[in-house]
């Protein structure tokens, strides 16, 4: 059952957490939405710890580093998901609003054969 508020964004986002015991690791947000994110990381989280989320942003043109707290809701293999402390914070906002360039898009789906654009060659005689 879906209990995210806001629409899901699939995203590939790298960032640094941090928990209240102090573990540190690296992570990668998946899927973003104003209530919540699954980061794909190998930290050792519990259910229900809080997990700081570090990331940089453009904010008013310039590049920034923001942080989110977020309580860990699920867990499987690959990582967890939490949901965010504060509903909708400019962190938050910043992470949602990811530009379209830096949004994690499929592969596009490449032929088997690509004809290579060559310049012509010149025979002198």
């Amino acid at each position: 059952m879906e209990h995210r508020w806001g629409h899901r964004r699939e995203i590939s986002r790298a960032v640094h957490l941090g928990t209240r015991s102090g573990l540190a690791a690296r992570g990668r947000i998946t899927n973003v939405s104003i209530s919540g994110a699954f980061v794909a990381s190998p930290l050792p989280v519990s259910l229900f710890s809080y997990v700081e989320v570090q990331f940089t942003a453009m904010v008013n043109g310039r590049r920034a580093t923001m942080a989110v707290e977020g309580q860990v809701v699920r867990k499987d293999g690959a990582g967890f998901g939490i949901e965010w402390r504060e509903f909708a914070t400019e962190a938050v906002r910043a992470l949602v609003t990811v530009p379209p360039f830096r949004q994690a898009e499929p592969p596009q789906p490449r032929a088997e054969w690509e004809p290579v654009a060559r310049p012509p060659r010149i025979i002198h005689r």
